[in-house]
């Protein structure tokens, strides 16, 4: 039996792997439901300053709810240019985030299931996403979302395989 010391330097690093990216159609799916959780807000805001006559300062809420949406769309936009998967021998991986990143590794040896998921939204954009879980939890682990739904079901199909070889 052999126990050889590895140092850090020599590990691969992730980040030099190709991380798959979304297709457009989910940036478009954010975009849009970014801005229609925003409607009933800017309904609030009309209902507010016609109900309200004598507060001096009631037409604020406009233009500090277009500031707010305008945030959260560019949010949304620079987030997804962050977002991708990367499948390796031992492993998968998923990162997201722009301001906050999160890079998150799921070996398949580990994985007990997994899922494809699709709502209203995700079919009206052809999307769909894939739930993997680990055993020892009762929710899923790592959530790509936003995958085309050929590429989840090749995924699932490719874990699938690659956690029964480890069984």
């Amino acid at each position: 039996m052999t126990n050889e010391q590895l140092f850090p330097v020599d590990l691969p690093a992730v980040e030099d792997s190709f991380f798959e990216k979304h297709p457009k159609r989910f940036l478009n799916k954010k975009l849009i439901s970014r801005f229609i959780y925003f409607v009933p807000l800017f309904i609030g805001a009309v209902v507010f300053t016609v109900l309200v006559d004598d507060m001096p300062y009631k037409w604020i809420a406009f233009p500090v709810l277009i500031v707010l949406l305008g945030l959260s769309l560019f949010f949304a936009y620079k987030e997804y240019f962050v977002r991708g998967y990367v499948l390796r021998e031992l492993d998968i991986t998923y990162r997201h985030g722009w301001i906050f990143h999160y890079e998150t590794t799921v070996p398949f040896n580990r994985i007990q299931h997994t899922e494809i998921k699709d709502g209203p939204i995700d079919r009206l954009f052809n999307l769909c996403e894939l739930e993997i879980y680990t055993a020892g939890g009762s929710s899923s682990d790592l959530n790509l979302s936003g995958l085309d739904p050929d590429d989840a079901h090749r995924l699932k199909e490719f874990i699938s395989k690659k956690t029964a070889a480890h069984a």
